[in-house]
């Protein structure tokens, strides 16, 4: 999940640092700048990390494959929609995160309570892009058959049977645990590479964002796999595990009865399904979505500093 602060240089001038101190504004250059970074970062994340997802999303709904049971490919299957999705997402993510940090410092400072509020206000505005993802991706993991895994099918069920609100199964969910999660994150984010001013641009960003990304997945994953099972409750490849199991239909009914389902089924270790898979994708995904944001945002920076220079 992405973005950051900048920070001040605290070497000697030749060595090129980003500034933990945000400018007093953000204009139309600098946002369509950072549009371009979060949505290469996401997407360069999303490919790399992506089969890892849909091993935990499967072991998260109970749907999975034995390894290499199941050609490459259909470890990507929901990679389209994601790509097409994630870029405005973050996008908007990104820049509302750093748009709130900008407009909070002179209320909040540069601090800890700055980051957690610019998350929270960032995650309200992502999760209205991110959540029909998330319902269209994880069906598509998780199906089975090849009319199945096609985009068009899985948008005409969701239509048909659900209406708009399919679409957005899971939002409060979604809202509810992200809102502490990205406190956690960007808390995590912003204090480690705070207190680490010595160190590299690249150090930082992997540390932080490494930490960040262990403290929070072992957080959220809980309420992610409850918000998953009850995204892909209404699904075709869901009601072939349930006729199996014979309590998987019952999700439907609401995310308190797939609480009461998971503990049924395998008591409180099974709200950690997925977890293994999980960790090493997030880990992973965040530096490297981290880094090219930061660098991207750097040079950006540096870019800007050079031309007004040559305008004096």
């Amino acid at each position: 999940m992405d973005a950051s602060k900048e920070f001040r240089p605290r070497r000697p001038k030749q060595t090129r640092r980003i500034s933990f101190q945000n400018p007093q504004g953000m204009d139309v250059t600098s946002l369509f700048t950072n549009i371009g970074a979060s949505a290469t970062g996401s997407i360069l994340s999303k490919v790399s990390c992506y089969p890892l997802d849909t091993i935990a999303v499967q072991y998260q709904t109970s749907t999975r494959r034995p390894l290499l049971s199941i050609p490459l490919k259909a470890y990507y299957r929901g990679i389209g929609v994601t790509i097409l999705t994630v870029t405005p997402a973050t996008a908007l993510y990104l820049t509302t995160r750093e748009a709130a940090q900008i407009a909070l410092l002179p209320h909040l400072g540069d601090g800890a309570l700055n980051d957690a509020t610019s998350g929270v206000l960032a995650e309200l505005a992502g999760s209205v892009l991110f959540t029909p993802m998330e319902v269209l991706k994880a069906r598509l993991q998780i199906s089975r058959s090849g009319q199945e895994g096609k985009l068009l099918y899985q948008l005409r069920e969701i239509a048909q049977k659900e209406g708009f609100r399919g679409f957005y199964r899971g939002y409060v969910m979604g809202i509810a645990s992200y809102i502490p999660f990205n406190i956690l994150w960007w808390t995590t984010y912003g204090n480690i590479r705070r207190s680490m001013p010595e160190r590299s641009l690249e150090v930082q960003i992997a540390f932080a964002s490494g930490a960040a990304a262990m403290c929070s997945a072992a957080f959220i994953h809980p309420l992610e796999l409850v918000k998953t099972r009850y995204q892909v409750a209404t699904s075709e490849s869901v009601a072939a595990v349930g006729a199996v199991t014979g309590s998987r239909s019952s999700d439907q009914e609401g995310l308190r009865q797939v609480v009461r389902n998971v503990m049924k089924e395998n008591g409180p270790k099974g709200f950690y399904a997925g977890f293994l898979p999980t960790l090493m994708r997030s880990v992973p995904s965040s530096i490297i979505m981290m880094s090219v944001f930061e660098h991207l945002k750097a040079e950006r920076k540096e870019s800007a500093a050079q031309f007004h220079a040559s305008e004096v």
